[in-house]
Parts: C-alpha cells; structure tokens; sequence
C-alpha cells in the first residue's frame, strides 16, 4: 500500500512539474495570441499575434474598400521578419538595410522573391504606440503608406514584427510589411 501511495504521488507529482514546464515555455505563435493566416498558393501560415492582427486589419481595410485580400508569402515573410529585427538588434529604422547597398527590392530578392512590383511599409513603437491598431491607424494617415495597403496590384504580403530593446525602449515592436506582385 505504501509502495502504491509513493507511485501515485509520483506520477501526480510528475505531471504537475510537466504541465508546469508545458505553460512556461509554450509555442510562441500560441502563447502570444498568434495562429495561421491564408498562404499565397494554398495552405496556412504560423504568424505570431501582432503579425496575424496586421494582417487581419489590412484585409479588413481592403475589403471595406471592395479590393481583393492579400495573401502571406513565405518570402516575402522571412523578408520581414528579418528586416524587423535587424532593424531593431542594430538600432536602425529604413528602408534601406543598415551597412549594405540594399534598398527593399534588392533585399527581397536575396530572399528569392522575384517580383515585378514591390512596397514596404515599416513602423516601430513601444506600449500603445507600438499595438497593430496605432500602427495600422498611421499607415492609413501616411499617403505613400496608404497607397501600399490599397494598391490593388499587390496581392501577397509578408508582415514581420519584432519586439526588443531599441534605441534603449524596452519592448518595441518593429513592423515591416512588404508587398509584392511576382514576375
């Protein structure tokens, strides 16, 4: 009986350290509000929450406007997201990638998106400022930003965030939206 006890308690014991280790280290697109968006081609696609929101309110804003939805490219996701965070890690906000003769087009195709015609939107703030809906209400105050999210030639998109310390704010978040109309 004993024995049983002590085997019971263990097991309980362990599924509680378990669940404990499973709530502290969650998947990132779950734990932060994130899930799967349309993909370019068929599929879905993981965003993180800020990401999937962007995304949502872009459609949103083109479909009030009878425009077609965008789609989420692969490449033109990873373009994002590893702008964002450049931008962020090396404390930069352009267009232009920090120490490279590299404007938008030229870093999309190093990503291995061969496009006919691109945009980029980019963003950042921390708190309030840096939610997607102030983010978005910018853009859409922004002509050359606006004319972006209603370009009806763009139908794919990638929407990078990341968030850290920038320019000594902790917890920016740097948006980067690239569009794209493939060759």
């Amino acid at each position: 009986m004993r024995r049983l006890i002590l085997m019971l308690t263990s097991t309980v014991l362990a599924c509680l350290i378990a669940a404990g280790i499973s709530a502290a280290n969650p998947p990132v697109a779950e734990a932060s509000g994130g899930g799967k968006a349309k993909k370019c081609g068929g599929g879905q696609i993981l965003l993180n929450a800020k990401e999937r929101t962007t995304f949502h309110r872009h459609n949103n804003i083109r479909k009030n406007r009878n425009l077609k939805p965008l789609c989420v490219h692969p490449r033109l996701q990873r373009a994002a997201r590893a702008h964002s965070k450049d931008m962020v890690q090396r404390n930069y906000f352009s267009h232009r990638t920090k120490g490279r003769n590299e404007d938008a087009g030229a870093r999309l195709k190093r990503f291995g998106y061969q496009w006919r015609l691109y945009g980029e939107n980019i963003s950042g703030g921390n708190g309030a400022k840096g939610s997607p809906r102030n983010v978005m209400r910018r853009w859409m105050n922004s002509p050359g930003h606006r004319a972006n999210i209603l370009d009806r030639r763009f139908r794919e998109v990638g929407i990078g965030t990341y968030t850290g310390t920038y320019k000594g704010y902790q917890g920016w978040t740097m948006y980067t939206v690239d569009f794209g109309t493939r060759r």
